[in-house]
């Protein structure tokens, strides 16, 4: 069986499946010892403290505009700055509460991205990737 992003089986539920998405990105950005600096708006933190109910949307939405603010700083096209691509980081895990179910593959995908542009170790990434998700198997077809 082929694992990608586009075979992974979400769930039907949508608040389930950005949740999934969630603590996958924060579950490999602690795995990666990726840190986002003296910046006081921690977005691992913030999305776990989304997902236990301890903190509020408006939460997330102060800590989005303030990496946002970071990432215009540096350069919104700027993909060589380690500040702007931790910035863009932030944003990938702030913004996966918010995507609608369509767009959580194209979400993980940029999220992998950014990882290997900041320079951790993609392979590692994918491989949680693999462990953490589901996937529909898919028939392979069968040559001529």
């Amino acid at each position: 069986m082929s694992k990608s992003i586009g075979s992974i089986a979400w769930p039907d539920n949508a608040d389930e499946s950005r949740r999934l998405l969630s603590t996958y990105m924060v579950k490999v950005v602690g795995q990666l010892g990726i840190s986002f600096g003296n910046h006081p708006c921690k977005p691992a933190s913030i999305v776990k403290g989304l997902i236990s109910g301890r903190l509020s949307d408006e939460n997330r939405r102060a800590a989005l505009a303030s990496w946002w603010a970071i990432a215009e700083e540096h350069g919104v096209r700027n993909f060589e700055d380690k500040e702007a691509l931790i910035a863009r980081l932030a944003i990938c895990l702030l913004s996966s509460a918010q995507q609608g179910p369509w767009n959580l593959g194209d979400q993980l995908s940029w999220f992998l991205e950014v990882i290997g542009l900041i320079g951790a170790d993609v392979d590692k990434a994918i491989d949680t990737m693999e462990e953490h998700f589901e996937f529909i198997e898919r028939e392979r077809s069968k040559a001529p």
